[in-house]
């Protein structure tokens, strides 16, 4: 599967825009996700892991206080949808991750109660850092193990999902961390991706906007 995803993606076209928020068309992810799954030789569960893309699998799951977590999927259990969903790849080891954590922290007890979900899912890193980490920076949100780390196997983030994903939306990072798609209830078919760290004072007017009383 890794040799045909590079092979896949190599093909996409390139941008020089650099833009903070941005959004991007939810119908367009989706038919560049069909096309890759339909005209590539993979297995079944591979081809599924693809679609399941769409549906946020890399933050829904067992977060590292035992609950289960499912902001995005109305067919599991435990569904709790937010008016706005802040979804996060992280890296321990990332020194832009840890700058930007702070500012996360404080947009989520700002906006909690006002309608925001959060959840970062930690990639390429040793679980043990992850939970020692999540316990120093007393992160209130929760936090999901995505990946094996780096260090036992350097190649392990061309077999991610979300390889897979930040590289359709023109994320050609190396390791791509800190990675958000913001999604706004009722908007469905739009997504606000940030490639990077996010600038504080642009993410909270937009909560702002968007978490207003209905």
């Amino acid at each position: 599967m890794i040799l045909l995803l590079i092979a896949y993606l190599l093909v996409l076209p390139l941008s020089d825009e650099k833009v903070n928020i941005r959004a991007v068309q939810v119908s367009e992810i989706r038919q560049q996700l069909e096309s890759f799954a339909t005209e590539e030789d993979l297995s079944e569960i591979d081809r599924r892991r693809v679609m399941n893309i769409l549906q946020f699998s890399d933050f829904t799951g067992t977060d590292l206080n035992g609950n289960f977590i499912n902001y995005s999927n109305p067919d599991l259990d435990a569904y709790t949808p937010g008016k706005v969903t802040i979804f996060g790849y992280y890296a321990e080891w990332c020194p832009n991750c840890r700058q930007n954590l702070p500012a996360a922290i404080r947009l989520y007890d700002k906006y909690r109660k006002k309608g925001l979900n959060m959840v970062i899912t930690f990639m390429y890193s040793d679980q043990e850092r992850v939970r020692e980490y999540v316990r120093e920076s007393e992160i209130p949100f929760p936090v999901l193990i995505g990946s094996e780390d780096r260090e036992d196997n350097p190649e392990v983030r061309l077999e991610t999902t979300h390889y897979i994903l930040r590289t359709l939306l023109e994320d050609y990072r190396r390791w791509g961390t800190p990675f958000y798609i913001i999604s706004v209830k009722n908007q469905p078919d739009m997504w606000f991706v940030v490639s990077g760290e996010f600038i504080e004072s642009e993410v909270d007017a937009f909560l702002e906007k968007h978490l207003q009383t209905e």
